[in-house]
C-alpha cells in the first residue's frame, strides 16, 4: 500500500501526462512478447530476437516519457521478470520441432555407439553409421596396448603406424614428434589415443 501511495503522490505532483505513451509502452511490450514467441518457431537467424530487444527498449523509453516514476518501477519489474520469462521460453523452446530437430542432428553427428543402436529402428542411415562406428571402435580396441611409430608430428592429432597400419591418433600429452615410438593407451572418440614411450 505504501508503494501505491508514493506513486499516487508522485503522480499528483507531476505535470499532466499524455496517456498515449502508457498505451504505446504496453503495446510495445506485448509486441516484444509476440516476437519472442515467434523466434521460438521461426528460424530467422536472430532477426526476431533483435526486433524483440528493440521493442522492449522502446517500451521502456515510452514508459519513462509517460512518467519517470512509473518508468523506473516498470524497468525494475522488467529486470526482475526477464530471467523467469527467459527460463520459461527456454523450457517451451526445448519442446519445439526446431529444438528436437537440432538435438536429433547432434545425436546423429556425435552419438555414442549405444545411442546409434537405439535409433536403428528410426532411420536406416543412422543405424548403418552406428554399426560402422561400432565395428571401427572394436577394431581399434584390439590395438590398445600395442606399440608403433608416429608417422607425422601429433599436435595433438596426426598419424601413427601400428602393426603396419597408418591410423589417425591423438597424443595424450598434446605433442609427439615425428618418428617417436608410441604406445596405444585407449580409444578416444573413434581415434587411437597414444602416449610417447619414455627412454629406458
Amino acid at each position: 500500500m505504501s508503494v501505491l501511495a508514493i506513486l499516487q503522490q508522485a503522480a499528483a505532483a507531476s505535470p499532466p501526462r499524455e496517456e498515449v505513451y502508457l498505451f504505446v509502452a504496453l503495446g510495445l511490450l506485448a509486441l516484444a512478447l509476440v516476437l519472442l514467441v515467434l523466434e521460438l518457431f521461426v528460424p530467422t537467424g536472430g532477426a526476431l530476437a533483435i526486433m524483440t530487444g528493440v521493442a522492449a527498449l522502446a517500451s521502456i523509453a515510452s514508459m519513462f516519457i509517460y512518467d519517470t516514476v512509473y518508468g523506473a518501477v516498470y524497468l525494475a519489474l522488467l529486470c526482475a521478470g526477464s530471467p523467469l520469462v527467459l527460463l520459461l521460453v527456454f523450457k517451451v523452446w526445448s519442446h519445439t520441432p526446431i529444438a528436437r530437430r537440432m538435438i536429433l542432428q547432434q545425436g546423429a553427428d556425435g552419438a555414442s555407439d549405444g545411442d546409434a543402436m537405439r535409433t536403428e529402428g528410426a532411420d536406416p542411415s543412422v543405424a548403418a553409421r552406428g554399426k560402422a562406428a561400432s565395428a571401427l571402435t572394436a577394431r581399434l580396441a584390439e590395438l590398445v596396448g600395442r606399440s608403433g611409430t608416429a608417422v607425422t608430428t601429433l599436435r595433438p592429432i596426426g598419424f601413427v603406424r601400428i602393426d603396419g597400419q597408418r591410423l589417425d591418433a591423438i597424443a595424450e600429452g598434446g605433442f609427439i614428434t615425428e618418428g617417436a615410438a608410441v604406445d596405444v593407451i585407449e580409444v578416444f572418440e573413434g581415434q587411437l589415443k597414444v602416449r610417447e614411450q619414455q627412454a629406458r
